[in-house]
């Protein structure tokens, strides 16, 4: 009975991962959930592998997606904010694979993809983070077609053009 007590909290071991080349913030417990919630958004059973972005971001990867995700912390307690892609996907009727994002500011992202975009804003959710659209969902202009030049006329059949003849 204490094996099947000694294996719970976790089904993946952290053991491969480098702590100290994980940024300042990052421990065993706040990497372990990081991977609880990256495998839930990303909908990945497999191992993920996990890469530090800097400024408290890590990029996770596993069944060929890919999330980024930011640890942000107060006095001590700290919470992931989860990869704004996730929200946008049902928002823009989108892949997160088509989906760029722009950090507007400290709480806002602009994200675009599939001829559309639209801007979040990063709200506090009890202890933890969400992003809420913050925009109308914009359908970005598609350009004019540019017109076809006019038709260069065929030059005439050897036969039609006038000989010059002299008196």
């Amino acid at each position: 009975m204490a094996f099947v007590v000694a294996g719970c909290g976790g089904r993946r071991s952290n053991a491969k991962v480098d702590f100290s080349q994980m940024g300042p913030s990052i421990n065993s417990k706040r990497y372990a959930n990081l991977e609880k919630i990256a495998a839930k958004d990303l909908k990945c059973d497999e191992e993920l592998t996990p890469q530090y972005l800097g400024e408290n971001q890590y990029q996770m990867i596993g069944c060929n997606v890919e999330g980024v995700y930011e640890l942000r912390c107060k006095m001590g307690q700290c919470s992931w904010i989860p990869d704004v892609r996730a929200r946008a996907e049902f928002d823009l009727g989108c892949s997160r694979f088509e989906l760029q994002t722009s950090k507007l500011d400290r709480v806002t992202a602009g994200v675009a993809g599939c001829g559309k975009r639209a801007t979040y804003r990063l709200s506090t959710m009890g202890r933890g983070y969400s992003w809420i659209l913050n925009s109308a969902v914009a359908q970005d202009e598609v350009p004019a077609p540019v017109p076809a030049p006019p038709p260069v006329p065929a030059p005439a059949p050897a036969d039609e053009v006038p000989v010059q003849t002299t008196l």
